[in-house]
């Protein structure tokens, strides 16, 4: 019966320590567990001022090209507990297409390349979304571009969330312009042009 009663004595000088751990482990659990909504679902709006859209095309024997899109936009819905069903939809103003040479800028707005003035707008619509890991997933699509559409796919990572209501995220991929029927440079400039963007999103 003592020794009962010195462990019972002695279990309950730990109880305290005991409910404090499990507490924390709780903590920890709970935001893994299923609900009714994750805290990163929801709708989001993609404004030009929280994106950077930059592209790279390869030259044979020189250095790249290099340029950006300044105006894109559109509306990503995110589901985290059930990611594929998440989608996004982003608008492109080619006019708004920048590199660091005048000529060059030029000439991508040109009839030869993006053909700004019959086609001023590009957009990707995604189809499919496919998690490859805890905070990434592979986005297939199509990329509508000088009265074309091609099916395309593009790396998303989702860098972080804040507490205003933003959520951020990185974007890898690229598209062949052979595809859209801009082929001029061809082969001294490559084919692919490569994609990497970076932004934030708004919920709303």
């Amino acid at each position: 019966m003592s020794s009962i009663r010195s462990s019972n004595t002695i279990l309950a000088g730990r109880l305290p320590g005991i409910l404090t751990v499990l507490a924390f482990v709780v903590a920890l659990v709970a935001p893994m567990q299923p609900a009714g909504a994750g805290p990163i679902s929801g709708t989001y709006t993609l404004s030009p001022a929280n994106i950077d859209t930059g592209f790279t095309v390869r030259v044979l024997g020189g250095r790249s090209v290099k340029g950006a899109f300044k105006k894109v936009s559109g509306k990503m819905i995110l589901d985290q507990n059930r990611p594929e069903k998440s989608r996004v939809n982003v608008t492109i103003d080619l006019s708004s297409v920048q590199t660091n040479n005048d000529k060059v800028t030029g000439f991508l707005k040109s009839s030869a390349m993006f053909n700004v003035a019959k086609y001023p707008v590009a957009s990707f619509q995604s189809t499919r979304i496919r998690i490859t890991g805890k905070n990434s997933a592979e986005v297939e699509g199509v990329l509508s571009l000088r009265g074309k559409t091609k099916r395309t796919k593009l790396e998303v990572t989702i860098t972080g969330t804040k507490g205003n209501g933003r959520v951020g995220f990185e974007v890898s991929g690229g598209f062949f312009r052979s595809f859209y029927g801009m082929e001029a440079g061809l082969p001294i400039y490559a084919d692919k042009v490569n994609l990497k963007i970076k932004g934030t999103g708004r919920r709303g």
